[in-house]
């Protein structure tokens, strides 16, 4: 457990914006809330941490962000779904323990009605903001998870980073609206915004590193037959393939003929270009 703790602080690194809000809560006088608002990120981001470590997921760095913290791995869009979800709601679910030991000392008369009262609505802001389906809070993890496994990834890649930016800048214009001078929220808005600008652009990395994964994993039990016209390119056909499931494709035309998943990746990868016709590769 302490070497656990050990590797979680090495791996963090605090966001400048994050500077920002702990300045804002200083200026105004509220140091004790600030760092009390501190650990409880720090357990939430240790619940991500630990779900990771558990599944042996290669984990870059735990940033502190103004709404809260993120932890960056290098298996994005590449895990089995059940482990992308655990690791996911890992964060959010020690928000419930944390209310419950508060309670627990506001009973023995450890804790003021006012401070049980502002420890409760901070873990559940905490908590239904990080599972808001938006890129890249918890909730926008789950839905992505989600999405990939019902859609081909491509396609729920771009869809869900779609629908996460119309969530961010309709929500987002609201409550500015509502809100117009709440520097924290000015914050957090913009550093989500440049998240899912970076994200629209290395989605062909992440894709890239989805198909790699599918190369190198063994079989899936699920199978799925996909049936495709000759004049389609490799990458037209690859933009198909869905996460968690072995595809055999089939090539229409005279004589059918059926494609294993492994041999059109390795096609892709290693012989031929992506936009070759995959009737012209296989024949």
């Amino acid at each position: 457990m302490i070497n656990l703790i050990i590797q979680f602080i090495r791996k963090i690194k605090v966001n400048p914006a994050f500077w920002i809000v702990i300045f804002g809560a200083i200026f105004t006088g509220h140091f004790r809330e600030i760092i009390v608002w501190f650990f409880v990120v720090l357990i939430h981001e240790m619940g991500h941490f630990a779900g990771a470590h558990l599944f042996k997921w290669r984990i870059s760095r735990i940033d502190l962000l103004p709404f809260g913290g993120a932890a960056v791995v290098e298996e994005h869009g590449t895990r089995p779904f059940r482990e992308e979800i655990w690791v996911a709601v890992l964060g959010p679910l020690q928000h419930i323990w944390m209310i419950g030991l508060a309670y627990i000392f506001y009973s023995l008369g450890h804790l003021s009605q006012g401070d049980f009262a502002w420890f409760l609505l901070l873990n559940f802001t905490l908590f239904t903001f990080n599972l808001l389906p938006i890129w890249p809070l918890d909730g926008g993890k789950i839905a992505f998870a989600l999405f990939t496994k019902w859609m081909p990834f491509k396609f729920a890649q771009q869809h869900f980073l779609y629908l996460s930016a119309f969530l961010l800048v309709a929500g987002g214009a609201w409550q500015l609206y509502q809100q117009p001078n709440h520097l924290n929220l000015w914050v957090i808005c913009g550093f989500l915004l440049v998240a899912h600008f970076l994200e629209w652009r290395r989605r062909h990395y992440v894709f890239i590193r989805f198909l790699l994964s599918k190369l190198q994993q063994n079989p899936s039990k699920q199978m799925r037959t996909l049936i495709v016209s000759p004049t389609a390119s490799l990458s037209e056909v690859t933009s198909l393939l869905i996460k968690g499931i072995s595809h055999s494709i089939i090539v229409k035309g005279h004589s059918p003929y059926t494609i294993a998943e492994k041999d059109l990746l390795e096609a892709y990868f290693y012989n031929h270009s992506p936009e070759s016709a995959i009737g012209q590769v296989f024949r």
